[in-house]
């Protein structure tokens, strides 16, 4: 549908690319046994890429409350893979809330559904989601407020209805690399289930965490405001594991249902590192939105998606990207094996423009 409004296909979901960089992925020494597993087995560092995005339906300005999220590809993983091919990949994707309104197929389609009817008039699409039987959750990406990261959330007390199990919001906001991350889904973790989370590690991330996005703010301030911070500092992340100790009150297969962090902790087994860089050059973040892929059974089978929602986009995710690829005109999208593949040396900086008339922040600016 946006490429009626865009003439260029772009993602389903995450299509606003708000910065790409490169970094290391490295796995703590000594984990216990329960979290060496996986790929977690074995302390060591890898490559890796990443990239922050906006979850909105169309292209809409940084100004508007949405949900924001990570990707990341890490290279150089040994081990069986899920789809059998030979590259030495696994992807992990992120939300910065933790559960989703996609709990399960049947949700999925129906709001889908509503989205399509609606794409002219998304007031009524939030209309429509409003007046669910779960609208606690399906509205909740439309309840984060004008943010550059996500809000903080309490956990509501137990529920008779499970599907309305939820988090309170409350008004505090975060800058985009400050952010908390969710998978939201399970995944297998070796011999355990798991849901994983990132959490900001540096002091000066943790410093950024009450930063708020104005409405008269330019339309494109998380881009250039994460640019702005990569440039100046190293970005460092957690990478946790929550593993499952109990279905009855950590199910699998709704991921509307939070995992109660109180009692289920996140235990760290790698951090993530990002030396200073420009997170906003054009031939990388052109490459990622309209070559490349990142799909989390696109992986380890010991890290292998779980549920009913998963195994859902193990489906529609692959026919979504061959769509997206065909209408933009390529035969099949890339997959890279390391960074010699990923096009950052290229020497191309984003064109330092003014733009008087534009509601915009401009390179020139970003750059100063």
């Amino acid at each position: 549908m946006n490429f009626n409004e865009h003439h260029h296909c772009l993602r389903g979901t995450h299509l606003k690319t708000q910065g790409c960089v490169v970094g290391k992925f490295t796995v703590k020494d000594n984990l216990p046994a329960h979290l060496a597993q996986g790929m977690f087995a074995k302390p060591g560092s890898y490559d890796m890429i990443m990239r922050y995005s906006s979850l909105t339906p169309k292209l809409l300005p940084d100004n508007l409350p949405a949900p924001r999220g990570i990707g990341m590809k890490v290279f150089g993983v040994e081990g069986e893979k899920i789809w059998g091919e030979d590259m030495k990949t696994q992807d992990w994707t992120f939300n910065n809330y933790p559960v989703l309104e996609l709990r399960d197929p049947q949700t999925t389609y129906d709001i889908a559904d509503s989205l399509e009817r609606n794409w002219n008039n998304l007031p009524k699409f939030a209309e429509e989601q409003s007046q669910r039987v779960d609208a606690d959750v399906a509205t909740l990406g439309g309840q984060l407020p004008r943010q550059h990261s996500k809000p903080a959330t309490h956990p509501m007390k137990s529920s008779t209805n499970k599907r309305s199990k939820q988090r309170k919001l409350t008004r505090i906001h975060f800058l985009v690399v400050a952010m908390p991350e969710y998978s939201q889904a399970a995944y297998r973790y070796g011999d355990y289930v798991a849901k994983f989370g990132v959490f900001p590690l540096s002091s000066e991330q943790k410093a950024l965490e009450h930063t708020a996005i104005k409405d008269d703010d330019p339309i494109n301030i998380i881009s250039q405001e994460v640019r702005n911070f990569h440039l100046a500092h190293k970005v460092t992340y957690s990478f946790c594991a929550q593993l499952l100790q109990d279905l009855g009150e950590q199910p699998v297969d709704d991921i509307g249902i939070e995992w109660d962090a109180a009692k289920y902790p996140f235990e760290q087994v790698a951090t993530l590192e990002f030396e200073p860089q420009d997170s906003w050059l054009p031939e990388f973040r052109v490459w990622w939105d309209d070559r490349i892929t990142v799909n989390s059974w696109h992986g380890l089978k010991t890290h292998q998606p779980l549920g009913s929602t998963n195994r859902m986009r193990r489906v529609v995710y692959a026919e979504s990207r061959k769509l997206r690829l065909k209408v933009n005109g390529y035969t099949d999208y890339v997959e890279p094996s390391s960074l010699k593949d990923v096009p950052t040396h290229g020497g191309i900086k984003a064109p330092q423009l003014e733009l008087p008339f534009q509601p915009a922040v401009t390179s020139v600016e970003a750059a100063a």
